[in-house]
């Protein structure tokens, strides 16, 4: 299910008629927010807790950045509160995939599309680095999506800290990552999006015998892909 939506994230249509000229910001930036992430979560007291509130009011925000995508993150975020079980975590995916395609287009006002590609290079490396050469990021994530979030109306408002479907979980940078790849990839976004969803269901099949994996790498894959 997450590959899928890692596939139709990179596909989405956005507005990025703007390129901005501040190549080197984006260049370390996707690198710098998930060191800068974990760093966060291992080493502030209460880093959890205040990354998951952080989240609550972010997802929704840069969902409905765009007035045409207002409603629907509306909606998506009353599915995702008032809900249960499979419905409810798959409301919350969709909004905070709105929001990553929010992410990038913002990216892609200051940012031109080289160093957005030079990023998602470097990130996937970082997060390799991170997950499969130290041991930090597994009790990271798992004190992140443990964190409790506050009630309203006797509900308790959307758990977007993460995005979660089932047992599988992806950080958000899993998802900005294609939203990322589909700025670059331009006209080509549904080979890059076909070629992003085939490989993270290859990529996926690592779990078998590991616990985590760095789900940023598929969209190497893609960007290969969007080059060719």
């Amino acid at each position: 299910m997450l590959c899928a939506v890692q596939a139709a994230v990179v596909l989405a249509p956005r507005r990025t008629h703007r390129r901005g000229r501040l190549g080197w910001v984006w260049l370390v930036a996707p690198a710098l927010a998930l060191g800068a992430g974990i760093a966060v979560l291992r080493i502030v007291s209460g880093g959890p807790h205040a990354l998951a509130l952080v989240a609550a009011v972010a997802a929704p925000t840069l969902a409905a950045l765009r007035p045409r995508r207002a409603p629907a993150a509306l909606a998506l975020w009353l599915v995702a509160w008032l809900a249960h079980g499979i419905v409810a975590q798959a409301a919350s995916v969709a909004l905070i995939a709105l929001a990553t395609i929010s992410i990038a287009e913002l990216a892609a006002m200051v940012a031109p599309a080289w160093s957005l590609a030079a990023g998602l290079v470097l990130l996937a490396a970082v997060d390799v680095a991170l997950v499969w050469g130290t041991s930090e990021v597994g009790p990271a994530t798992t004190a992140l999506h443990r964190a409790g979030v506050p009630s309203a109306l006797g509900h308790p408002i959307p758990r977007l800290q993460d995005a979660t479907f089932g047992s599988a979980t992806m950080g958000w940078l899993d998802l900005v990552a294609p939203a990322l790849l589909g700025v670059v990839a331009g006209a080509k976004r549904l080979r890059a999006a076909v070629v992003t969803g085939l490989a993270a269901g290859a990529w996926g099949l690592l779990l078998l015998v590991t616990s985590t994996v760095p789900a940023t790498v598929p969209t190497l894959a893609g960007l290969l892909a969007a080059r060719l």
